[in-house]
């Protein structure tokens, strides 16, 4: 009997230890980096859950604004994603204080995006190869932009996650035709549903291995009906269920169609600056840093015996940025679901140019893509880098907060709808000056005023008792 080489073995390990320790870096850091304002938000929820218990009906987080619905929200609830995420945190940091709930996060982000990575690693292993497993499998485990938000405390690394590995299961009923494949398929979609609606779009990776698996197209339909159908019902009862919270469902009409800036929306709905910003600026420049893109479009011309993995892929990556155009301009990390999408674009890419002979010798095409691969992982690594950057000002605003104020107090803070410092600081409280300060003070809604303006110091004089002054922050009280 033929002995099987552990040569294979040996570079998945290897794909899998690179992925692993590049995620480790600054897995402690507190959150005063890149979208902090957006880390708390998802922090702040299970942190609450560790201090006064799991209610998974009613998350809540620090912002009691009406910044994020337009109603007010005294109880600060949070209602978008099914909080399953947070609640894993928020109960490993009650359950061992000994770490940090930020650091708990970041290893829940962390493991998931190494489930993700040994999927991607299988499935295009068994589609395409060892060359194009390792190669997509090195992209997603180093690529700088997809190992910030691997370890990062945002719902949509975890989603994409589970999603592909749904993918997986799916795969194996593929190649197996065993049900129970299917059966996780549809609790692992399911999950990820809950804790990211916006990866809907991979049910046409699943919808593609069950075609692929099913006896008869009639059995496919009825399958990919079942599964899908019986994946989307906890979602849908979720979201119907928060219906009742209006004051805790931040407005989201805009992430379809247009961006925030200075003067207010503007559609950015099939015009030429969506093409630029996801094409050229995030997708070529950000993510791939230029020189892997070439492996990426080279990826789409392959014509592949074994199936259309890397096309349908392709395809979740395109349906969803055409659907959320608004969104995935306004913010980076929007781009964290295609991802995947890249990797198994690469892989593909990689596998088109090893089996193209009139390339070249096989010993240069390895060391072309072995060039191509350091240079877009170094300029990628050039733009993600600064993302880790601390706000120490942030840091010891918190500090000044906590000392000063009691942990009834609510604060206003004069942050442009940044909550991070309410996060840090653990005071409910309002990220802006949503009105007038003799209005909230009336009306008994908050107790000091936070601002790093020192213009204030002159306005207020004389008006408001000013209890802490230094050179970052003064803090009145109301």
């Amino acid at each position: 009997m033929k002995k099987r080489s552990l040569f294979p073995i040996i570079l998945f390990v290897l794909v899998f230890v690179v992925a692993a320790v590049a995620r480790w870096q600054h897995i402690n850091a507190p959150i005063a980096e890149w979208f902090s304002w957006r880390q708390s938000d998802t922090a702040a929820v299970g942190k609450l859950y560790a201090k006064d218990g799991i209610d998974l009906l009613r998350p809540r987080y620090y912002d009691i604004s009406r910044i994020q619905s337009g109603i007010d929200n005294p109880q600060g609830l949070r209602m978008v994603e099914f909080p399953l995420y947070n609640a894993s945190f928020g109960w490993l940091y009650r359950t061992f204080p000994q770490i940090s709930i930020e650091m708990w996060a970041r290893l829940v982000t962390a493991l998931l995006s190494l489930g993700a990575l040994t999927a991607l690693y299988i499935m295009l292993r068994d589609e395409m190869g060892e060359a194009a497993a390792f190669f997509g499998g090195l992209f997603f485990a180093l690529n700088p932009y997809v190992v910030f938000y691997s370890r990062s405390i945002l719902p949509d690394m975890p989603a994409t996650s589970i999603a592909v590995m749904a993918g997986l299961l799916a795969h194996y009923y593929a190649r197996t035709k065993h049900w129970y494949w299917l059966v996780g398929t549809c609790l692992l979609f399911a999950v990820a549903l809950l804790i990211k609606p916006t990866v809907i779009f991979y049910a046409l990776l699943l919808m593609y291995f069950i075609f692929k698996g099913a006896s008869s197209k009639r059995m496919a339909g009825v399958l990919i009906v079942v599964v899908l159908g019986l994946a989307a019902i906890p979602v849908y009862w979720w979201r119907q269920y928060i219906l009742q919270f209006p004051e805790g469902i931040p407005a989201s009409d805009w992430l379809l169609t247009s961006v925030n800036t200075s003067t207010g929306l503007h559609s950015v709905f099939m015009r030429p600056a969506f093409f630029r910003w996801i094409l050229f600026e995030r997708i070529n420049n950000l993510i791939l840093g230029g020189y892997l893109t070439f492996f990426a479009i080279l990826g789409l011309f392959l014509s592949n015996k074994k199936g259309y993995i890397h096309w349908v892929f392709a395809g979740v990556a395109a349906s969803y940025l055409l659907t959320f155009q608004g969104g995935n301009v306004q913010h980076d990390y929007y781009q964290i679901i295609i991802t995947p999408a890249l990797a198994v674009l690469i892989g593909a890419g990689v596998h088109f140019l090893l089996n193209q002979r009139g390339f070249g010798f096989r010993a240069v095409r390895y060391l072309s893509i072995v060039v191509l691969f350091v240079l877009g992982i170094a300029f990628s690594y050039y733009q993600v880098n600064p993302y880790y950057n601390q706000n120490s000002d942030l840091l010891l605003i918190a500090d000044v907060m906590r000392s000063i104020t009691k942990s009834s107090d609510r604060i206003v803070v004069d942050a442009q709808g940044d909550s991070t410092v309410l996060y840090v600081a653990e005071r409910f409280g309002y990220p802006a000056i949503y009105n007038e300060l003799e209005t909230i003070r009336a009306e008994g809604k908050a107790e000091y005023f936070v601002t790093t303006n020192s213009d204030y110091k002159q306005k207020l004089d004389g008006v408001y008792p000013l209890v802490f002054e230094n050179d970052k922050v003064l803090i009145f009280s109301l």
